[in-house]
């Protein structure tokens, strides 16, 4: 069952297009990534989802509703749109003490949170003397403060060591495992590919994909390198059999479009010497730029 839902949103500054008519769903209990190259409107989306920017047209809803009309919203849905605003002056813990107060749970919360994220030896710590990655974690305590079944945080991998990306992915994984849902912008694409059951993936505001990882792999075209001493009469060939094959050397092509088998068997009966066949997988953050690289572009999305 969806739980947050966009339909047909899109957001214009002026004569700047943020977001043009973008849909796609969110079901309960997954991690699902939202992917782009900068500009692409990521960061305008989430913020229109949690209704801290008016849409131009369309919906972005979570539990059939906007944001703005949750009932207690604070224990629906956490959200990180930026490493922690807290007060640099506040130690972390009076941090998540003020923000216990504002969603009625228990202070004893606080301490729980503090530990999730790995900042108890720091909470007496002032949070201006917090490195980014320290400030990253401390706006994930104050999301996850209040319990909440749903989890919007966007690049929340951005500051963080090789061990903290590892231990978000691990946390990320144990919220679904709980039956929560999460939505989660990056850049960090091999990351991604670790933690996330699906993706959505947009660029200049539009959607390019929305997809599950294993059919966005499948869908990719795998990339077949040879060598051969006829490379360009090989490359000649290819071409004609509608297989996309780039000279990148004097002996040597790579291709897409088609399998090793298939240019073995066409060198074959071309009389083409092959001397060496290999074909790489396609990953995700591969498929990425595939996929990127051909959708519209627009100057200046944000």
């Amino acid at each position: 069952m969806a739980v947050i839902e966009v339909h047909d949103l899109t957001k214009r500054f002026g004569a700047l297009t943020a977001v043009d008519h973008l849909s796609f769903e969110v079901d309960a209990g997954t991690v699902v990534g939202f992917l782009g190259p900068n500009g692409a409107g990521k960061t305008t989306t989430l913020r229109m989802l949690l209704g801290l920017v008016e849409p131009t047209e369309g919906s972005a809803t979570i539990c059939g509703r906007p944001y703005e009309e949750l009932p207690d919203p604070l224990h629906r849905v956490g959200a990180v749109l930026e490493a922690s605003s807290a007060y640099p002056g506040r130690t972390a813990r009076n941090h998540l003490r003020i923000q216990a107060l504002a969603g009625q749970v228990p202070s004893t919360r606080v301490d729980e949170v503090l530990d999730l994220v790995g900042l108890t030896s720091a909470a007496g710590r002032r949070v201006g003397e917090f490195s980014f990655g320290m400030r990253q974690r401390l706006g994930l305590a104050t999301a996850l403060l209040c319990d909440p079944e749903i989890l919007i945080l966007d690049e929340p991998a951005n500051g963080l060591d090789p061990e903290g990306v590892r231990w978000l992915r691990d946390l990320l994984r144990g919220l679904a495992g709980e039956g929560r849902t999460v939505l989660v912008s990056s850049h960090i694409l091999a990351e991604v590919a670790q933690t996330v059951d699906s993706v959505v993936i947009l660029n200049s505001g539009h959607l390019v994909v929305q997809s599950t990882l294993d059919e966005l792999t499948t869908r990719a075209q795998d990339k077949v390198r040879i060598r051969t001493p006829m490379a360009e009469r090989l490359q000649s060939v290819l071409a004609a059999k509608a297989a996309t094959a780039v000279l990148v050397a004097p002996d040597r092509v790579e291709v897409t479009g088609a399998s090793a088998e298939q240019v073995g068997l066409l060198a074959a009966e071309q009389a083409i010497p092959i001397f060496e066949i290999t074909t790489d997988g396609v990953g995700l953050e591969e498929v990425f730029i595939q996929l990127t690289a051909v959708a519209p572009a627009k100057e200046n999305a944000r």
